[in-house]
């Protein structure tokens, strides 16, 4: 909806920032955290790339300083490039404090094989997503 930013989306332990085909996964990850550990992560559904929804991404990468940005597109040049971008320009990033970590394709040709198995073998994947926020939250 309109305010969903303000519907549960309170401060949290860690940030994902998920596009598409990563969101579901980010959720499960989220909720797999919180079970086990306590933390809780807040996930932000990017609906859109051009434009960023730069305002919501601003105020919740300015009060989260663990971030995990997900997708499923190259890394070099993609949708976590442009929220870097997008927080470098507005000054988010300034004065450090905040670890951020990228989930995504590496930039080499990727063999062919059954989705699932590439996401796993490449970190794309819940368990991927999951184990990147951790490594944040430690």
């Amino acid at each position: 909806g309109a305010n969903s930013i303000a519907e549960g989306l309170a401060v949290k332990d860690g940030l994902i920032i998920a596009i598409g085909s990563r969101v579901y996964p980010s959720l499960e990850a989220a909720q797999e955290i919180e079970k086990e550990t306590g933390k809780s992560v807040a996930v932000f559904n990017t609906r859109f790339i051009k434009p960023l929804p730069a305002e919501q991404m601003l105020e919740l990468a300015g009060s989260h300083s663990k971030i995990v940005i997900a997708e499923e597109n190259a890394l070099a040049g993609g949708f976590s490039s442009a929220v870097l971008e997008l927080l470098i320009d507005e000054g988010v990033l300034e004065g450090g404090g905040k670890s951020i970590k990228r989930v995504g394709l590496p930039d080499h040709f990727v063999e062919h094989g059954a989705q699932r198995q590439l996401r796993q073998r490449l970190g794309l994947d819940k368990t991927g997503i999951k184990s990147a926020m951790q490594e944040l939250l430690k």
